[in-house]
């Protein structure tokens, strides 16, 4: 997408429908919004350029883009030069995101350590909720390793696929 060239109505509708899908989820429509517009940029974009693109002020630009920067589905740039801030799709975003959310259950679980080590032994059921929710945070943990570790495997499978089709499109018959 070059700064001249307009977006797409097929494009348009795929960031649309980004937005309204990630509005069902307690994310911002604009949020969702940017996060497809970063998806489909062939350049860094700058806060006026996504403002000028999706048609919303900077200001909201600014809010939500520091959100999908905070779950590692942005990522700040600077370009020599050129004093403004420019956002991309990071590399690996997904997986980036589950790691945002392990770390984020990694924080929760000290909390409740926190809070269970604040309890005095006789207050049983309170205990017993902290230490269940430890135990979630744990296994929580688990899986979304498990998923990174998975995805790894996934990635690679496909890789070599890929190269296997390459490489016997290229041999000779």
């Amino acid at each position: 997408m070059a700064d001249d060239v307009p977006i797409s109505p097929g494009v348009q509708q795929f960031i649309e429908s980004m937005g309204v899908y990630f509005e069902q989820y307690g994310i911002s429509r604009i949020s969702g919004r940017i996060l497809a517009l970063l998806i489909v940029a062939e350049r860094p974009l700058s806060l006026d350029d996504m403002a000028s693109m999706l048609q919303v002020s900077r200001a909201s630009i600014s809010i939500n883009v520091r959100m999908a920067q905070s779950s590692a589905l942005a990522e700040l740039i600077t370009l020599p030069g050129d004093r403004r801030d420019y956002y991309r799709m990071p590399e690996q975003p997904w997986e980036r995101a589950l790691q945002v959310e392990i770390d984020g259950i990694a924080n929760l679980r000290r909390i409740v350590e926190q809070g269970l080590a604040a309890l005095p032994p006789e207050n049983v059921v309170a205990r017993e909720r902290l230490e269940e929710s430890i135990d979630f945070c744990d296994f929580a943990t688990e899986q979304w390793r498990g998923a990174i570790e998975r995805w790894h495997e996934y990635r690679e499978a496909k890789r070599q696929k890929q190269q296997q089709r390459e490489a016997s499109q290229s041999t000779p018959a």
